[in-house]
C-alpha cells in the first residue's frame, strides 16, 4: 500500500503558511482568554479593561490617538535612521583603520554596558526638551549596538578568500562586494534588530521626562487620569510601532541569503575572536584613548559656553563623590538590590520559557509571537501600567526589571540548549545514553550561549533599574540622575552615572571572568 508523500517545496510552503496562521490563533486565543477572565472575575476597569473597552476608547480619542502616533513615529523613524546610518559608517572606518579600531573599540564596547538611558536628563538639560533631543536620544541607543554588532561582522572575514581575490588582483569594491559585506550582514541585522526596541525607548524616555507631544506624553497623560483602557491602547500602539519596524527589518533580511545561524544574542559585546593582536598593545591603546577622552572632557568644560549647567570639570565629579561618599554607597546598594532581585525574576521565568522551547519544540510557534512582542517592546511602556497596578514599590521595579532582563535569558536558553551537532545527537544515541547524560551534554555545549545571554541581560536590568528608579521605586542612583537634573546639579548627575558604570562594569566583568574559567 502506498501512502502519498507531500513534495519539499510544498511541505515548505505549508510550513511557512501554518506559522503565521499559528501565531494568529495564539494571539486570538489570548486575547479572548483576557475577554472571558475581565467579564467573569469582574475586575475593576481601573486595573484591568477589557479589550473591548480599549478598543473603545481608542476609538474615542482617535484624532488624538493618531497624532501622538504620528509624531512620535516620526521621532523614532529619524532616530533610528540616524543611528543606523552613522553606526555602519563608523564601523566601516574602524575596520579600515587598525589603530582607530584599537583606540575606540574598547571605549565603545564599555560605553555599551553603561545604561544610556540615564544620559537622557543631561540631553534634555544640554538642548532643550526639543524634536532633535528626542531624535537625538533614539539615535544614540540605536549606533552602539549597531556599531559594534556591524564591526564583529566586518572583522570576520576569513582570510583564506580575502587572500584568493588579492591572488587575482580584484578591487577593492569587488572584496567588498563579494566577501566583507555578504559575511557582515548577518551580524548588521542582528546589531539592528537588537537597536529596534531601544530607539523606540529612546524617544519614549525622552517625551516621559519632558514634552507636550507624542505617545509618550500621551501614556503619562492616561496614567495619571487613572484612564486604564486608554493607557492599554496607548501602549498597544507602541508595541505596534515596535513590531512594524522590526518586521521591516526581518523582512528586507529574509530577502537576503546566507549560512549563518545566528539569533543574535551574543552580538554586541565584542565577541569576535580577534585580529591577531596582543593583549598589552590593546591595553596601550585603549589607555591612550581613556586619556583623550578625557581631554576632550577637560577642554570642553572650558570652551563650551556655559557648560557648567551640564558639563562639570572630572575634578568636580571626583570631588562630589569623594564629599558624600555614603550617599553614593547607599544609592548603589539600593539600585543593586532591585537589579538582583529583578535580574532573579527575569532569569528564572525566562530560564523556564527558553527551556520549554528548547525541549518542546511544538511549543515554538505558540511562544514565538510572544517572544518577539517582548523582544520589540520597550521596557518603559511598563512604567505606567505597574504604577498603576502596584504603586511606587520595591515590587513595582523587581517587576519592571524582571521584565528587561526576561528576553536575552530566554532566547539564549532556548538556542544554547539546542546547539548540540548531530554528530553528538548521533552518538549518543548509539549507545542509548540515558536522558539525565544527554541533558549533561545539552547543557554543557549550551553554556557558552547562556552566558552570553546572561551579559546581555545584566546591562538591559542595568538600564531597568535607571528607569524603575525614575518612575516606580524610590532611592538609588536613577533618582540621584533624576534629582540632579531637575535641581541643575551637573554634578551630582555624572556621579551617579560614574557609579553606575562602575557597578555595571564590575557585574559585566566578574561574568565575563566567569565565563572563562568555564571549561568547555
Amino acid at each position: 500500500m502506498s501512502t502519498a508523500r507531500v513534495p519539499v517545496p510544498a511541505r515548505r510552503l505549508l510550513d511557512s503558511l501554518s506559522r503565521p496562521a499559528i501565531a494568529a490563533v495564539s494571539l486570538g486565543v489570548a486575547v479572548l482568554a483576557w475577554q472571558v477572565a475581565t467579564v467573569v472575575t469582574g475586575v475593576p476597569t481601573i486595573l484591568l479593561p477589557a479589550p473591548t473597552e480599549v478598543l473603545a476608547a481608542i476609538r474615542g480619542n482617535r484624532a488624538d490617538v493618531a497624532r501622538h502616533l504620528a509624531y512620535t513615529g516620526y521621532e523614532i523613524g529619524l532616530g533610528w535612521l540616524a543611528g543606523v546610518g552613522a553606526g555602519v559608517a563608523f564601523a566601516g572606518v574602524m575596520a579600515a583603520s587598525k589603530r582607530l579600531r584599537l583606540a575606540v573599540y574598547p571605549l565603545l564596547v564599555s560605553i555599551r554596558i553603561v545604561p544610556l538611558v540615564a544620559i537622557a536628563p543631561l540631553l534634555i538639560v544640554a538642548f532643550g526638551a526639543t524634536l532633535g533631543t528626542r531624535v537625538l536620544m533614539a539615535a544614540i541607543l540605536t549606533f552602539f549596538p549597531v556599531t559594534v554588532s556591524t564591526l564583529d561582522g566586518l572583522l570576520s572575514v576569513p582570510s583564506s578568500q580575502l587572500d584568493l581575490l588579492r591572488s587575482v588582483e580584484a578591487s577593492t569594491w569587488t572584496r567588498i562586494r563579494h566577501i566583507r559585506l555578504p559575511n557582515a550582514l548577518p551580524s548588521v541585522f542582528a546589531g539592528v534588530k537588537i537597536a529596534t526596541p531601544l530607539a523606540i525607548e529612546g524617544a519614549l524616555l525622552a517625551e516621559f521626562l519632558a514634552s507636550s507631544r507624542g505617545l509618550g506624553h500621551a501614556v503619562l497623560q492616561a496614567s495619571a487620569d487613572l484612564d486604564t483602557a486608554l493607557l492599554f491602547g496607548e501602549v498597544a500602539l507602541i508595541v505596534g510601532l515596535g513590531l512594524t519596524l522590526f518586521g521591516l527589518v526581518a523582512g528586507y533580511e529574509r530577502r537576503v541569503r546566507w549560512t549563518d545561524g545566528s539569533d543574535g544574542v551574543a552580538s554586541g559585546f565584542g565577541t569576535r575572536s580577534g585580529d591577531g593582536v596582543s593583549t598589552p598593545e590593546r591595553v596601550r591603546f585603549g589607555a591612550v584613548a581613556l586619556a583623550a577622552l578625557v581631554g576632550v572632557w577637560v577642554a570642553g568644560t572650558a570652551t563650551v559656553p556655559n557648560a557648567d549647567a551640564f558639563l562639570p570639570a572630572p575634578t568636580a565629579v571626583a570631588a562630589s563623590v569623594l564629599a558624600t561618599p555614603g550617599l553614593f554607597l547607599t544609592a548603589s546598594v539600593g539600585s543593586f538590590q532591585k537589579l538582583a532581585a529583578g535580574w532573579a525574576l527575569g532569569a528564572t521565568v525566562g530560564g523556564l520559557v527558553g527551556a520549554l522551547v528548547a525541549f518542546a519544540p511544538r511549543t515554538r510557534p505558540v511562544a514565538g509571537p510572544f517572544l518577539v512582542g517582548a523582544r520589540v517592546t520597550p521596557t518603559i511602556v511598563a512604567a505606567p501600567l505597574l504604577l498603576v497596578w502596584l504603586g511606587i514599590s520595591f515590587t513595582a521595579a523587581t517587576v519592571l526589571i524582571g521584565l528587561a532582563t526576561f528576553f536575552p535569558i530566554a532566547v539564549a536558553t532556548a538556542s544554547g540548549l539546542t546547539t548540540l551537532p548531530e554528530s553528538h545527537r548521533s552518538l549518543l544515541d548509539s549507545v542509548d545514553a540515558p536522558r539525565r547524560a544527554r541533558l549533561a551534554v545539552r547543557l554543557r555545549y549550551g553554556l557558552p550561549t547562556v552566558v552570553a545571554g546572561v551579559k546581555l541581560s545584566l546591562v538591559s536590568g542595568l538600564s531597568g533599574v535607571v528607569i524603575a528608579e525614575w518612575f516606580v521605586a524610590n532611592g538609588g542612583l536613577g533618582v540621584l540622575v533624576n534629582q540632579g537634573m531637575r535641581n541643575l546639579q551637573s554634578t551630582l548627575t555624572y556621579a551617579a552615572i560614574a557609579c553606575l558604570f562602575a557597578l555595571g562594569m564590575g557585574l559585566f566583568g566578574g561574568t565575563t571572568l566567569l565565563q572563562r574559567r568555564l571549561d568547555w
